[in-house]
């Protein structure tokens, strides 16, 4: 110890002042990115100088440790006393915008847009603008800071059993795991923690076997079963030092690690990782074949871009990722886009500072119609804020959740309620039958308050969704040319108390001529053939189909089991098929596209004729209705 005393004693007499020792010891961490500790030692001798090299640094420091209020202050500083570099004018904008300094945010975006335009700026310069804005669903929902103790900051929070796993820090480092040198606290690992009966969380509690090691592991999501985990890792695998590139920074990987006996074991990398570039922050769609990570990879529009992997099964029986695919211009911009998230709904959640942010990282909502990506929306206070909001997460009814921010100097994971329904409709167009996807259909949506119809096209597995607006009434419908169009369903949102995601299926039959398509239960009381409530249900719906279809014409058989005579199941016949008929005439549809035709027992399904005992549910088979498609009309569908 004093040996070490008289060397700092020295150093200060060497270099005339401490002033000058601490600052070069300041820029030999800010060199090697241990931004605490360049941040400890600028303090202590930014006294003793006005080098605004020095103020910069520090300022940096601290922008990069998200400490935007003393940020700003330094920023400031090194401003008043030169002539600065352009991007300092830009990073001290950006302090005051996440200070929620908006008006003097806008002052410092004009400036530096004066010397370096770009679509970014320009975008801020508007976010400035519609701040007010940002504040328009304040009581949408409530949100409470998670006490978790042993830690110093937690974030990107995952549903695990019956509680969350996320990455934390601690202010202290132990022995085996080394000091991250820009934070000053320890690397960061994966932990987890569930909610005791009083509200409060357990201890958080690191993930055993493997996952943890010596340096970062972050945000991470578990497979549908969770028995596979997918996680963000410093690039140190079979490395006791950082792995680092030739512009020696570490880049960032996913691993893969299963779970045997309670422990997480068996790492390995994802194919697409790369030594030169990051991927990290992996998320999974809700059938488990889509990854979404971010990356810096070549071809990145920006900062880090958000990407998409899809699990394919080999000739061999392996499954193996595809290549990354960059989500394209409506989701990246020339900023971070970063922290995907995707809900059980399908709906698709990330954090950017490149759209219309309140400051910092803001976390948006986006729609995948198969096709494109809906523009991004932003969710506002109180889930956003001046600072940096990621990590998002929600319960499978949309209600509740957590979030991740810095708002409070620190981050931390956040539990939010919401205190408005949410309404989402889901659905699959196959054609009837087979259950093949169509992957070419569309959807159409009729807000019937407004009038409002929304196309939405259907992806490739032909799935669909759309979220919908409280205290709306709507029809639905899907179509694709050369099928026919199936009833419209409704589906009232008016009389709900509770949010709730709606099912509508749609199930489209080709248009051929010739080929008999069964009306499904269509029954009919014994030796009678008056329609049933039962029946003119079903005939309603077809009555609906032949109405959206008006370029076909019909004709409508009707079928009887063998029991009873044969000129008497004929006659039966003829009269189920003729009053199917004017029923659907009077529900309005053309009696000139309507026939009718009663075959009795003389097209059976099955060997259950004459000379045949079969079980009732043989007979049913053959007590049928059917239609068959005898014209079609050259005309322009709707």
């Amino acid at each position: 110890m004093k040996t070490k005393l008289t060397f700092i004693l020295l150093a200060c007499v060497t270099f005339t002042s401490c002033s000058k020792y601490y600052i070069k010891k300041g820029d030999a961490y800010y060199k090697t990115m241990q931004y605490s500790k360049a941040i400890s030692n600028y303090t202590k001798g930014i006294a003793g100088t006005t080098s605004d090299s020095t103020i910069t640094k520090l300022a940096n420091s601290y922008r990069l440790n998200n400490d935007y209020a003393n940020a700003e202050k330094w920023y400031a500083e090194a401003l008043s006393i030169s002539e600065q570099p352009a991007i300092n004018m830009f990073y001290y904008a950006k302090a005051l915008m996440s200070n929620g300094k908006y008006i003097d945010a806008k002052k410092w975006f004009k400036k530096y847009q004066a010397v370096a335009s770009s679509d970014k700026v320009s975008k801020l310069i508007a976010s400035c603008d519609s701040a007010e804005s940002f504040f328009s669903n304040a009581k949408k929902y409530s949100i409470n800071v998670l006490e978790m103790s042993g830690v110093s900051s937690a974030f990107s929070p995952v549903y695990y059993k019956d509680g969350i796993v996320f990455a934390a820090d601690k202010k202290e480092s132990n022995s085996e795991q080394k000091e991250s040198g820009w934070t000053g606290r320890s690397y960061l690992d994966l932990y987890g923690s569930v909610k005791l009966q009083d509200g409060s969380w357990s201890a958080p509690q690191p993930l055993s076997g493997d996952v943890n090691g010596r340096y970062h592991e972050g945000p991470a999501v578990f497979n549908n079963d969770a028995s596979v985990l997918y996680f963000t890792r410093s690039n140190y695998k079979g490395s006791k030092k950082l792995r680092k590139d030739n512009k020696d920074e570490s880049n960032l990987k996913i691993f893969s690690a299963e779970i045997k006996d309670g422990v997480w074991t068996n790492l390995k990398e994802l194919p697409f990782n790369s030594d030169m570039y990051s991927c990290g922050h992996p998320a999974l769609s809700p059938d488990g074949k889509t990854m979404y990570f971010i990356s810096d990879m070549p071809g990145s529009k920006g900062g880090t871009d958000l990407y998409k992997s899809t699990l394919k099964i080999t000739d061999n029986g392996v499954e193996e990722w595809s290549a990354p695919e960059n989500l394209g211009e409506e989701i990246n911009t020339s900023g971070n886009e970063m922290f995907p998230y995707v809900h059980k709904s399908g709906l698709f959640y990330f954090s950017s500072d490149g759209h219309n942010t309140m400051g910092g990282l803001d976390i948006y909502s986006a729609g995948y119609d198969g096709k494109k990506w809906s523009a991004p929306e932003n969710l506002k206070y109180p889930i956003n804020s001046s600072k940096d909001d990621f990590g998002f997460i929600l319960n499978e009814d949309g209600k509740s959740g957590y979030i991740s921010s810095d708002r409070n100097g620190n981050d931390e994971i956040y539990e939010l309620k919401l205190n408005d329904l949410i309404f989402i409709v889901k659905g699959k167009v196959t054609v009837r039958g087979t259950g093949e996807p169509l992957s070419d259909a569309v959807v159409e949506i009729t807000n019937n308050k407004d009038n409002y119809i929304q196309t939405l096209s259907v992806d490739d597995n032909g799935n669909y969704w759309m979220k919908m607006k409280a205290g709306v009434d709507y029809e639905i419908q899907a179509k694709m040319e050369g099928y026919l169009k199936p009833g419209v369903l409704s589906i009232k949102t008016s009389d709900k108390k509770k949010s709730e995601v709606f099912r509508a299926d749609f199930q489209l039959e080709k248009i051929q001529t010739e080929k008999p398509i069964v009306l499904e239960n269509i029954y009919y009381d014994l030796d009678q053939w008056m329609i049933r409530k039962d029946a003119a249900a079903e005939l309603d719906k077809f009555a609906a189909i032949l109405q959206e279809n008006p370029q076909i014409s019909i004709v409508l058989n009707a079928h009887t089991d063998s029991r009873a005579a044969d000129d008497y199941n004929k006659i039966l016949s003829e009269k189920r098929a003729k009053a199917a008929v004017e029923y659907l005439i009077k529900k309005g549809v053309d009696s000139k596209r309507l026939q009718w035709k009663g075959y009795g027992e003389t097209v059976l399904l099955n060997d259950c004729g004459n000379a045949h005992q079969c079980p009732e549910q043989e007979h049913q088979k053959n007590r049928r209705t059917e239609f068959q498609i005898i014209r079609i009309e050259q005309m322009a569908q709707k």
